[in-house]
């Protein structure tokens, strides 16, 4: 483990002293648990994003497809247009 300074408003300071102590945890403790969840979400956002595209790849299939000759392809092979 690393020990590293920062310097803080009051506010700031207040604020996470209160929570620490609402916690049970020093705010040392505090300060990592929320630059992991911070850290870790940013992470997650970004994996959500690479695997929304990554399924989206499937449909470039139908980017070259001609709307009408799809439709007519589709009537002509519907059991139920028939």
């Amino acid at each position: 483990m690393h020990r590293t300074q920062i310097y803080l408003d009051d506010q700031l300071h207040q604020t996470l002293f209160t929570h620490a102590r609402q916690q049970g945890v020093s705010m040392s403790e505090l300060i990592r648990r929320l630059l992991t969840k911070q850290l870790t979400q940013k992470e997650d956002r970004i994996a959500a994003v690479e695997t929304f595209f990554q399924q989206l790849q499937p449909l470039a299939s139908f980017s070259a497809l001609e709307p009408e000759e799809w439709v007519r392809d589709l009537r002509s092979t519907s059991r139920i247009l028939s």
